[in-house]
């Protein structure tokens, strides 16, 4: 398999298990009689997973796993189950809905980080270098925040117009599943 087709079978699955289509035509050798010949088809399913690890073994791809414990915090707890919404969502072909969903799941995040505050004292600065790693973190989580804001509003002139793609889709659930996943080392 190249390379281009191999990018083709991604695009088309999209994220989804790899279902194949064996054609089977079998001929018995052994028997002279009657030429004995059947067709069938089949259907081989292999799951995302195995799929994927299966590419990053070959150096084709690489597959990042994100798990987002379940805790007793009321809002993480909602704030994954989110996530796994939005995956389906994707998987449904609903990218502007995901996007809104990861918007959502960021609530979490910024509401344990302080983020508004954080950010607004890193906005203060006049130089990025002069930024502390908590305001970096914080002006990355305001800019997802705000990016992934056009999802779920139709502003006039601007996030009216906004598409949302597979690969949008995707780049924001994981930059929100990425971002809920390090409240797990925080109190």
């Amino acid at each position: 398999m190249t390379d281009q087709q191999l990018r083709g079978l991604e695009k088309t699955r999209a994220g989804n298990d790899l279902a194949l289509r064996a054609e089977l035509s079998l001929t018995a050798l052994a028997e002279t009689k009657h030429w004995p010949v059947a067709d069938d088809q089949e259907i081989i399913r292999i799951p995302h997973a195995t799929w994927s690890n299966a590419l990053t073994q070959l150096d084709a791809g690489a597959f990042v796993d994100v798990l987002i414990p379940i805790t007793t915090v009321e809002t993480r707890a909602t704030a994954a189950r989110r996530i796994h919404e939005a995956k389906t969502a994707i998987r449904d072909q609903r990218y502007e809905h995901a996007v809104t969903l990861a918007r959502a799941a960021l609530d979490a995040v910024r509401e344990v980080c302080d983020t508004q505050k954080v950010y607004a004292r890193a906005a203060a600065k006049a130089k990025a270098a002069d930024r502390d790693q908590e305001e970096r973190w914080a002006v990355h989580v305001q800019s997802a925040y705000a990016l992934f804001s056009g999802a779920p509003h139709d502003d006039a002139g601007t996030t009216e117009n906004f598409i949302w793609t597979r690969a949008d889709a995707v780049a924001a659930v994981a930059t929100a599943a990425g971002l809920l996943a390090r409240l797990e080392d925080l109190p």
